[in-house]
């Protein structure tokens, strides 16, 4: 037992530490001694007032308390550890990676690895023993929450969302397995919807031209020299609806495409943000392709279509998203009119705006998303939302009946 000199009276006085995860102590303000108990789950302490003024009756009120709060506690926990949320998530990456194997997608399931396995607040290190059958919405709230209160800033929704998401999966398998007879549901985020950035068509053209202007006259970029190659590389991504990503445009390989006719398209086999997936290209992208087997007469088979010299595709993103801005900062188009910061991914939101607009409402919304690798809901709320409208639309708005 020691003393604490401190001048609010709040602070504790005196203070008597009983076992691991429980105390008792006292302070100026209140004559009764307090109870402090860890709780391990959310990795803080909870207090309560013993209501005793005296210190030998303040520890045994203190260790009833204790042991009511750990059954209580404890109630929650898997008796076996196959009922356990340890159980299931163990049993989810594993079957993920069996699924996985053979794919170029090294970080497929990185995120939510990180998501399951974060050492100070992932979701196995805060619900790990309990039975997936005891799981509640207000438990998978209270832990949101803790996320929160760990951080100077709040969580994003979206983040939320994926937490709360990957809770939702662990608890789908023991749904399967006829361990639980219902998932509770998730607490709900409210996210704002911000639309993607994109270009317009002269803004386009402007680009189009700036790149070959760089590369011609051999600029360079942290002692890369710009090449026609990297102008290839945005006409390509528009006209095939790749992501800037180390799995889609700086992963798809020339045994990943066939060329086929009427109409004149590629054919892309490639596994994404959203998996598995073929698509088909427009007409220009044909072009480009044949101009990337000249580029590189000796390349073929699973060398990548694009900066196949760096083996490291990390490596290439990087260089590329580089010299990408470069070629906006000497266009001027840095950011849009909103002040928004334009990337490489700019270029897959501009294909996809502009062909729903040229299409003047003919394009199949369902069959360019699924082609994109998308779905039509994102198409709604990301793209179609800051597209200006097509003379179809105006001329719909304008029309008078007969």
């Amino acid at each position: 037992m020691f003393g604490l000199t401190e001048k609010s009276q709040n602070a504790k006085k005196v203070i008597r530490h009983l076992r691991r995860g429980l105390s008792v102590y006292k302070t100026g303000r209140s004559p009764y001694w307090h109870a402090r108990i860890y709780d391990p789950l959310k990795r803080k302490y909870v207090v309560r007032s013993t209501k005793e003024s005296r210190q030998l009756a303040a520890i045994s009120v203190a260790e009833e308390l204790f042991e009511e709060f750990r059954s209580k506690q404890n109630a929650n926990y898997a008796v076996q550890k196959d009922r356990s949320f340890e159980h299931y998530a163990r049993f989810y990456l594993s079957m993920k990676q069996a699924q996985s194997k053979g794919a170029r997608n090294r970080r497929a399931h990185s995120d939510e690895q990180k998501i399951l396995y974060r050492e100070t607040d992932g979701v196995v290190s805060y619900f790990g023993k309990y039975d997936v059958g005891k799981i509640t919405s207000g438990m998978v709230r209270d832990y949101l929450m803790l996320l929160d209160q760990r951080r100077e800033k709040a969580l994003a929704p979206s983040t939320k969302s994926k937490h709360s998401m990957m809770i939702r999966k662990i608890l789908m398998l023991a749904l399967e397995d006829g361990v639980i007879d219902i998932i509770p549901p998730m607490p709900k985020q409210r996210t704002k919807d911000t639309p993607r950035v994109s270009f317009t068509e002269g803004e386009y053209k402007r680009l189009l031209e700036v790149a070959r202007a760089c590369a011609d006259r051999g600029d360079t970029e942290r002692g890369v020299e710009v090449t026609r190659e990297h102008y290839h590389m945005i006409v390509f991504a528009v006209h095939s609806f790749l992501r800037p990503t180390e799995t889609e445009l700086f992963g798809i390989r020339y045994c990943d495409i066939e060329k086929r006719e009427d109409p004149k398209h590629l054919l892309m086999t490639l596994t994404g943000k959203t998996g598995h997936r073929t698509s088909a290209s427009l007409e220009a992208a044909v072009d480009i392709f044949d101009k990337q087997r000249e580029m590189h007469p000796g390349a073929g088979g699973s060398d990548p279509l694009f900066m196949p010299e760096y083996p490291n595709r990390t490596t290439a993103v990087n260089t590329y998203r580089r010299i990408f801005n470069h070629f906006l900062d000497e266009a001027n188009l840095k950011a849009d009119k909103d002040g928004i910061t334009r990337s490489p991914y700019s270029l897959r939101h501009y294909a996809l705006q502009t062909r729903l607009r040229k299409s003047e409402g003919k394009v199949n919304i369902y069959w360019l998303a699924e082609n994109a690798g998308t779905s039509v809901e994102q198409l709604e709320r990301f793209y179609l939302k800051r597209m200006e409208p097509t003379g179809e639309k105006v001329r719909n708005i304008q029309s008078f009946g007969d």
